[in-house]
């Protein structure tokens, strides 16, 4: 598991103008020293294997997010209770409903993992 550059603690963000990556506690200290720091453009990292998410913010703090890569989604053993794809309408709902269900299920997995680490 990738540890944060400044305090060793897990990593959960990406700084690409400090070119560091940072628990969520040192992100806030570090982007919340002037107005300049707070304009740096952070990429969450996935909880589950620590790679880069499409979730990117910027600010003084982020708030406390849990965000998961595209990969652990599509890898998810999750089923989304759709029929077949013969007998299945498809339109953005299903898909977005689906996506939020296997995110569900990886965030589960990450935490049990979390705490059998601890």
């Amino acid at each position: 598991m990738k540890k944060c550059e400044l305090c060793d603690s897990l990593a959960q963000m990406h700084c690409e103008s400090d070119q560091a990556i940072l628990c969520s506690a040192c992100d806030a200290y570090v982007h919340s020293a002037n107005f300049l720091a707070a304009k740096h453009s952070r990429t969450l990292l996935c909880h589950v294997c620590q790679s880069h998410t499409p979730w990117i913010g910027t600010g003084p703090v982020l708030g406390a997010t849990l965000s998961v890569c595209n990969s652990c989604i599509n890898n998810s053993s999750c089923t989304d209770g759709k029929g077949s794809e013969n007998d299945q309408i498809a339109n953005n709902d299903d898909e977005i409903i689906a996506n939020m269900m296997k995110t569900m299920m990886v965030v589960k997995t990450a935490m049990k993992t979390m705490k059998k680490i601890k």
